[in-house]
């Protein structure tokens, strides 16, 4: 759906536009949002995130230019996120005082060094997807790590499906290489 067939719709009905450009921009949002939060936050977190985006925008929604929503998204999306990585990691830096009441026994030290090379492995991946570049790093996160289809990826990145596969096909070429010459085995 255009930016002007959902100005059309939300001068007609401001709920059924509301839920147009929710429909049309979500997984848009979504990934930008998971971009910046996957590193701090839970899944929760990212779709709470995109929910606010949503509302922001549906809140300034007239004042937005013509020609000018899905940058307007992109930067609420950004901005948002970026606030809530910086409130994470705040609170993730916050420490607790340890006394008989809030005193947390600590696991089997093998899992927490299995959990703490996990998570490095996890973020060198996520750092090697990254580096890959735009459009091929949301292809990979949107296949891989959401679950989505390449029909759904298609619509959400305004491509045709069978180059979403094609180019999804080549990234992940690309990906194995850069994970080969880092000595990542999954």
């Amino acid at each position: 759906m255009t930016e002007q067939q959902i100005r059309s719709i939300m001068q007609r009905n401001r709920e059924d536009g509301c839920t147009a450009l929710f429909e049309t921009y979500y997984h848009y949002v979504y990934a930008i949002v998971f971009r910046y939060v996957r590193r701090y936050g839970t899944t929760e977190d990212i779709e709470e995130c995109v929910v606010d985006v949503f509302a922001q925008v549906m809140e300034h929604f007239p004042a937005i230019r013509e020609g000018t929503l899905k940058a307007y998204l992109a930067t609420a999306a950004r901005n948002r996120a970026l606030n809530l990585c910086r409130t994470l990691s705040a609170d993730a830096r916050q420490t607790v005082p340890i006394d008989g009441d809030s005193f947390i026994e600590l696991t089997d030290a093998q899992d927490i060094a299995a959990d703490t090379e996990q998570r490095e492995l996890t973020r060198r991946v996520l750092d090697c997807i990254e580096s890959l570049g735009e459009p091929d790093s949301s292809l990979i996160l949107q296949r891989y790590y959401l679950g989505h289809s390449a029909a759904d990826i298609a619509r959400t990145l305004r491509m045709n499906p069978v180059t979403v596969r094609s180019r999804l096909h080549r990234a992940v070429k690309r990906l194995r290489t850069m994970l080969e010459e880092q000595d990542i085995t999954l």
